[in-house]
């Protein structure tokens, strides 16, 4: 496919949306990105809080192939990332996998990446229709956007809800496929400390007990030097449990489960919900793509739940209608 000249819409600028947006840019294409919140990233996501950067979504960076080592080797160059450690007491591998972070928080991935391209971010879309002259988006101001082609790289619930109404006609088992996606949620604490966490070596830990799955030290990490602050992530079922309950209930039973495993006090947190964590099922395939309709869909569902076979999946989707 020629792309040179064409209008294509990318909605969510998570690290599969940057990429995909990234190649078909190179290719000639007339890109636009639009994003529902204020930053870049998705779940690559870095909260400033009382002089501290807390990394609360995805924790670090790892890479198994070529490809995304080509990207590894560039974001390393510029400064971007840095490595965080090597060696793991949870690797069932006696050999090491460096896992990588943003120099200042994992956001700085996608920051790089959207530097050279045209972001709207603060944009609820609402939904989608499609005719022979094109696509056509509209946001909740009344903006209406209008492509050639439409790339959806949101969690696939949510790009679903996109299509809905939209006049396209998938193939029955295309539309099930996708309908059947989801993802388990996570509730995210971000938490002060008074001193040292006292974590052990790397500075993080993955937990089998307990309402915890992950508890990392964002001091050690290197990207909150001033201030102690720890990120915990929680298990599904606590996320699912606690998910409408107020922060004046769920913040403390997050704090108590954390207090075990720090050596100072917390003395104060919040908290982030992620609806969509991890898939829970996966495409057959790195990308949809259906040519009769210029629709394409990328993103952890399709590619894997790692940040690098994300990435993949936007680049793979780029890729193939570059030709």
């Amino acid at each position: 496919m020629s792309l040179e000249g064409k209008n294509v819409l990318v909605v969510g600028a998570g690290i599969s949306g940057l990429m995909v947006a990234t190649r078909l840019q190179q290719s000639g294409a007339k890109v636009k990105i639009v994003e529902k919140g204020r930053g870049f990233g998705g779940r690559m996501a870095t909260r400033r809080m009382e002089g501290a950067r807390l990394d609360h979504g995805a924790q670090f960076v790892t890479v198994r192939s070529e490809e995304f080592g080509s990207w590894i080797k560039k974001w390393k160059a510029s400064g971007t990332i840095q490595e965080w450690f090597r060696r793991a007491p949870w690797d069932s591998s006696p050999e090491e996998h460096p896992r990588y972070c943003g120099v200042s928080g994992m956001t700085d991935i996608p920051k790089a990446l959207a530097a050279d391209l045209d972001v709207d971010r603060s944009v609820r879309l609402t939904g989608t229709e499609w005719s022979t002259e094109g696509w056509r988006a509209h946001s909740e101001s009344g903006e209406i956007y209008e492509s050639d082609i439409l790339i959806l790289t949101a969690p696939v619930p949510q790009s679903v809800d996109l299509l809905r109404g939209s006049g396209i006609s998938l193939s029955q088992e295309d539309w099930d496929g996708l309908c059947g996606i989801d993802y388990d949620p996570c509730l995210s604490g971000l938490l002060i400390l008074d001193g040292p966490s006292g974590i052990p070596e790397p500075g993080a830990m993955k937990l089998q007990e307990g309402c915890l799955v992950w508890i990392g030290d964002n001091s050690r990490k290197g990207i909150s030097p001033d201030v102690s602050a720890v990120t915990v992530h929680s298990t599904p079922d606590f996320a699912r449990r606690y998910w409408d309950v107020p922060n004046e209930e769920r913040l403390p039973l997050l704090q108590q489960a954390a207090e075990p495993y720090l050596s100072a006090k917390i003395v104060s947190g919040a908290v982030h919900r992620w609806r969509f964590n991890v898939p829970l099922s996966f495409w057959k395939s790195d990308f949809f793509w259906d040519e009769s309709f210029s629709l394409g869909l990328a993103g952890d569902a399709f590619g894997g739940a790692r940040v690098e076979a994300a990435a993949l999946s936007g680049w793979a989707l780029g890729s193939h209608l570059r030709g």
